[in-house]
């Protein structure tokens, strides 16, 4: 099995561009999702977290509100910090766990991580591919995904984020995904005839 990253700022198209990948025949590993599911009721990150906030931040159900729980940490650091401590861990050890049962099939592997270089995962998990938009179109695509956000509130989350200046200087890949669709599937389409073609990265754990 070949590796590789897939990275970006939020609103810039990264899950888009996996499921491109996924329609060439990538497996991929979403590392979102497993945040989610380490959020789920009944697990420990469950229950730290409404240990920490309590339980309005629950809904009728008694799952955690993913939009109350987006207030409070982007809105203090402290905060954020400490919920990342929480999940980053188990995150990264099921994509620990994900790249060992696979490593020794065919194929290639995406693994979609959004804090890729805010958690330094770019020192293990190579090569990089990071997709990128202008401002603006950032700006309009969260706008559409979260139409409760406040124009404030855009702004926190996208500054909660590492510059994407400063990641396209660390990027193997990258997929500007400003412009048309076919525009940004050729470019997923090269990406991926490149990883066919050459050794991927093979990571070596953390």
């Amino acid at each position: 099995m070949k590796f590789a990253a897939l990275t970006g700022g939020i609103g810039m198209g990264k899950s888009t561009v996996a499921d491109m990948f996924r329609s060439l025949g990538a497996l991929t590993v979403d590392s979102d999702a497993i945040a989610r599911s380490y959020l789920g009721i009944g697990t420990q990150g469950y229950e730290r977290v409404v240990a920490r906030y309590g339980s309005d931040l629950l809904d009728d159900r008694r799952e955690i509100r993913r939009d109350r729980l987006a207030e409070r940490i982007f809105k203090d650091t402290a905060e954020r910090r400490w919920l990342e401590s929480v999940v980053h861990p188990y995150v990264y050890e099921r994509i620990g766990q994900e790249i060992e049962a696979a490593r020794e099939k065919e194929g290639i592997m995406i693994i979609e991580v959004p804090l890729l270089f805010e958690t330094k995962a770019e020192a293990w998990l190579r090569p990089v591919i990071l997709v990128v938009c202008n401002r603006d179109a950032q700006i309009e695509r969260i706008r559409r995904r979260m139409p409760g956000l406040s124009e404030e509130n855009i702004i926190e989350r996208i500054n909660a984020q590492m510059p994407i200046e400063l990641k396209q200087k660390s990027a193997d890949f990258i997929v500007d995904n400003a412009g048309d669709i076919a525009h940004t599937v050729g470019q997923v389409k090269d990406i991926w005839n490149i990883l066919l073609k050459d050794g991927a990265y093979e990571p070596e754990g953390r």
